[in-house]
């Protein structure tokens, strides 16, 4: 019997480090290159093709996962997301990380408070209050001008 569990836990092990293996493997695989994309994908992406190369396999994953949904955009959430993707891909990963939490924090909020938080972000960015606000992102102040 004592057997029987020591070759089960091998066997466990032997395929968890294989998984594990195989899956570190995967983590850092550098994701397709620009030119391995679809003609659809370099479409969508084209603000993205010139950042392509520096961009980490996460971000390239992210950003095809978001090319598969464009289609499906309105025009205006379109116009809004091929704008936004030079900006998006020089964030610093933890302005990034930062953004995709309040987007889930705020997505999490009930409907009065969703308008709450809309209304006050109009009211704080007349220029913009026909477009919804973008995630939340604390914003990285300039820097001061060089005395000279």
């Amino acid at each position: 019997m004592a057997a029987g569990n020591s070759l089960r836990a091998l066997l466990l092990a032997a395929v968890l480090s294989a998984g594990a293996a195989s899956w570190t493997a995967l983590a850092h695989e550098p994701g397709p290159r620009w030119d391995a994309l679809t003609p659809e994908q370099k479409t969508i992406l084209a603000p993205a093709q010139k950042d392509w190369d520096n961009l980490t396999p996460l971000q390239r994953k992210r950003l095809l996962n978001a090319a598969k949904h464009y289609p499906s955009l309105t025009p205006a959430e379109q116009a809004r997301f091929e704008a936004r993707i030079p900006a998006w891909t020089h964030l610093p990963r933890e302005e990034r990380e930062t953004a995709r939490k309040n987007f889930k924090q705020f997505h999490r909020l009930p409907p009065e408070k969703k308008a709450e938080v809309k209304s006050r972000w109009r009211a704080d960015h007349p220029e913009a209050a026909s477009t919804p606000p973008p995630p939340a992102v604390s914003p990285t102040p300039a820097p001061a001008p060089a005395a000279q």
